[in-house]
């Protein structure tokens, strides 16, 4: 039986006072102090603390660097996130959706990872969505490294980080050190273009830029149609626009992006009739952060941001009913602000304490509906409403106490409150075993709320999710590391589903890297998963048991060409959640990456081949009109890219 939320908020409070007073002592130790040699081996630096602050994480992180993006050709955040431990991701022809440790669910726009660039939240908040395919707000040119940190983290990371956080470091201007010019060309007609600046200069200003677009005609459908197969024409159109910017200056740091992405979507899928005029989708992202990191005393440092972001999204549908031809166009607009301030104390030998507080105001959610006839060009019907806005305020502390050479606990909570009469108490601990320096043991537990968005109700109660988990990391020697993760989560009041009680999930993962002298690398990893409605004990729709991953990168020529191969093998998932249990088939997809660095002077070139062995295979989604639940993806597709380095 759980603990109510007011004997768990006595009982962290009163373990933070003990620890602090108990570990009280006249020598403070400054974590920036840890040598170089320590600090290169840290693994994971956590978005929710300031610049230089050094963290164990609590679970079974794994990262993606800049380099693994460029070796196995990624082009989009989704691409990369697909390759990662445990994850997949499924897509319609609108939008790329994530699935992390079972939870997959179709149409449910928001997520339960929470995705944070330079520690901005970037989900929109009128569905709760990060966007991962071309409609992303970063180029990943600009990606530094991304980590997925699985298990409940609220506590660190806010409101509806239920099951994990996607945490994305963006470049800075020393690492671009010039100016590079990009070009990119693939199947469909598809043309990639980016222009990118970044330097530091000798005054300590740090700034880069970048602005990058992409242009496709998209793939053709044919469609069984009255028994009679009929070809819909280039109706999967796209073009995006996206422009980034980041700078710093001593105390202070300035991360801003915009991104536009147009994509045209078959009709019939949607529709139920034929049309042959495509369904257009318009999304519209943007946001800005300023922070402030400096110390104030020699044991005290000082971290602050504000932030604003917006999001728009559009959609326009040309319909023949029975009287006229009807334009459809449905439009939401999202706009928030807030802010945060942390303080990170090391008074205290063997402590780091972290205590912070935010404030969130999601002060517009509109929507509009029209229905025009466009023969008359008048309005027949049209609606514009908005729902109420929202103010949320929080607070956390967070202690890392490592009492022994062998022995440390991570334990924090978060309170947080929203002016709607929703509030939280999330707390979330790790105990940590280190019985040699090859070995590490990390036991977790911690309970998760998110709201629901407009786009669902909010006024519903929150979902609520108690997640545990157990690592063992083992370096077998300073080139290979096994890690295996067993975990359990219990989400309660699902928000989509209110006619049930929620969803039971465990499962294991197992992941090995291994690297050679000669810069090859190898990552291979296996998860098991088995999640299911409480209720019913039916497996979850589109959940699959088994998911498999390798990533292997060698380097020939002198190390002037390198070739990535990516497989991924997703196992059999159910169509639907009922006593049918009919599954969608299992699929393997390998990607070959060949890339060339510096053949050419200052270049870079690279050319992948997606689905090499052109495996047909499908999607999960939602019942289209004509009763399929396989959206087909894409087949054998050629990507060329060429990067030009001007320093």
């Amino acid at each position: 039986m759980l603990m109510s939320q007011s004997r768990l908020r006595s009982l962290f409070l009163i373990s933070l006072a003990l620890t602090t007073f108990l570990s009280a002592d006249d020598t403070p130790k400054d974590v920036t102090t840890i040598p170089l040699e320590e600090l290169l081996q840290t693994e994971y630096i956590p978005a929710s603390h300031i610049a230089n602050q050094i963290s164990n994480a609590a679970s079974a992180v794994s990262i993606v660097t800049a380099q693994d993006i460029k070796d196995y050709g990624y082009q989009t955040l989704g691409d990369i996130l697909g390759s990662m431990r445990g994850l997949h991701t499924f897509q319609d022809y609108s939008y790329t959706f994530l699935a992390g440790r079972g939870y997959s669910t179709p149409k449910e726009y928001a997520g339960r990872i929470a995705v944070l660039i330079d520690g901005y939240r970037a989900d929109d908040s009128m569905f709760g969505q990060a966007y991962l395919g071309n409609d992303g707000i970063l180029d990943v040119s600009m990606i530094e490294r991304v980590e997925y940190i699985p298990g409940g983290s609220s506590a660190g990371y806010s409101n509806g980080a239920l099951l994990g956080v996607i945490n994305i470091i963006t470049k800075k201007g020393s690492d671009i050190d010039g100016t590079q010019v990009a070009l990119g060309f693939g199947r469909y007609e598809t043309l990639s273009r980016r222009a990118t600046f970044g330097k530091r200069f000798e005054n300590g200003v740090d700034i880069v830029t970048s602005f990058s677009d992409y242009d496709s005609n998209g793939q053709s459908y044919t469609y069984n149609i009255n028994g009679i197969d009929t070809l819909q024409s280039n109706q999967h159109g796209e073009n995006s626009k996206k422009l980034f910017v980041k700078g710093s200056y001593e105390y202070f740091s300035l991360v801003a992006a915009y991104s536009k992405r147009n994509v045209d979507i078959p009709s019939y899928p949607y529709a139920g009739e034929w049309n042959d005029q495509a369904i257009h989708n318009h999304d519209e992202n943007r946001f800005i952060r300023l922070a402030a990191d400096f110390d104030i005393t020699n044991y005290l440092k000082f971290s602050s941001s504000v932030w604003y972001g917006s999001y728009q999204y559009a959609l326009e549908d040309s319909v023949s009913m029975s009287s006229m031809d009807s334009l459809m166009e449905f439009k939401d607009d999202a706009k928030w602000y807030g802010g945060d301030v942390k303080l990170v104390g090391t008074w205290f030998d063997d402590h780091v304490i972290s205590i912070g507080t935010e404030y969130r105001h999601d002060y517009r959610w509109d929507n509009s509906h029209v229905f025009t006839d466009v023969v008359a060009n008048d309005v027949w019907w049209s609606y514009h409403g908005s729902y109420p806005a929202r103010k949320t305020y929080s607070v956390y502390g967070y202690d890392e106490w490592r009492w022994s050479q062998v022995w440390e606990l991570n334990y924090g909570a978060r309170y947080e409150k929203s002016d709607n009469g929703y509030h939280a108490f999330t707390p979330q601990a790790a105990l940590i075993w280190k019985p040699r320096l090859s070995t590490e043991v990390k036991l977790s537990t911690g309970i998760t709320h998110r709201q629901a968005t407009p786009s669902e109700d909010t006024t519903l109660t929150p979902e609520r999710v108690h997640t545990n988990e157990l690592v063992i990391e083992e370096r077998l020697d300073h080139q290979n590391k096994i890690l295996t993760s067993f975990y359990q989560y219990r989400l309660r009041d699902q928000i989509s589903k209110k006619d049930n009680n929620g969803i039971d999930a465990r499962g294991v993962e197992v992941e090995f890297e291994k690297y050679w002298d000669n810069r090859t690398r190898l990552r291979t990893s296996y998860a098991y998963q088995n999640v299911s409605e409480s209720d019913t004990g039916l497996a979850l729709v589109n959940a699959p048991h088994h998911i498999a991953k390798l990533n292997f990168s060698v380097p020939f020529v002198d190390e002037k060409l390198r070739m990535g191969l990516d497989i991924q093998y997703l196992g059999t998932r159910p169509l639907y959640t009922d006593a049918r249990q009919e599954y969608a088939p299992s699929h393997t997809l390998t990607n070959l990456t060949l890339l060339s660095h510096e053949w050419v002077p200052k270049s870079d070139l690279s050319l992948k081949v997606s689905n090499l062995f052109n495996k047909t295979y499908g999607d999960v989604v939602d019942p289209q009109s004509n009763g399929d639940l396989l959206y087909p993806q894409n087949g054998r597709a050629f990507w060329i890219q060429w990067e030009y380095n001007f320093r």
